[in-house]
């Protein structure tokens, strides 16, 4: 029997594999990416220790004011839009999602304000300090004053939340995480 490709049994046929193809695709990558950390709230702290790492989490204060953002796109809106939804509950970074692609630096103390190792995602600028962390946060740059990567937002907050993140930021990454 010749199949007519006007009939509907063949676009039945042909929308079929496309819905199969990219089921397989989700579901490949779920298991070779897994899901953005903003997905798995269960990992997240019950009681935030600070207003700096309320920050991290919720992109908001202790006040209760949220954080703003400029730049990233899609990605922050798709994905929650707060620090963890990049460098993830342990601050360790790692793929971006959806843009598997794309690697996402460490934000631990040894990461952002030690020595760089050449695998950390930072290895191309210098450490750095209260000053040059804080103009990555809110203006997307580097401590040389390079422009870090688009996909980094611009986050606008008072100084004392700043402050709080920093310290939030130079704080130790706990071993059980």
């Amino acid at each position: 029997m010749r199949h007519d490709r006007k009939s509907g049994t063949w676009r039945f046929a042909w929308l079929g594999g496309i819905v199969l193809t990219a089921v397989l695709i989700i579901v490949v990558a779920r298991f070779v990416f897994g899901f953005n950390p903003m997905f798995d709230g269960a990992d997240w702290p019950t009681r935030f220790q600070s207003n700096g790492e309320r920050i991290y989490f919720t992109a908001s204060s202790s006040s209760g004011l949220p954080i703003g953002s400029t730049g990233a796109g899609m990605h922050m809106s798709m994905m929650g839009g707060s620090f963890v939804t990049c460098h993830g509950v342990n601050r360790q970074g790692g793929r971006m999602k959806p843009r598997f692609w794309k690697l996402v630096p460490p934000l631990t103390p040894a990461a952002l304000f030690g020595k760089h190792a050449s695998s950390d995602g930072h290895e191309d600028h210098d450490a750095y300090t209260d000053e040059t962390i804080g103009r990555a946060i809110t203006e997307g740059t580097a401590p040389d004053g390079k422009p870090l990567d688009q996909a980094m937002p611009r986050w606008s907050m008072s100084s004392r939340d700043l402050a709080d993140l920093i310290a939030y930021l130079k704080s130790p990454v706990d071993a059980a995480d």
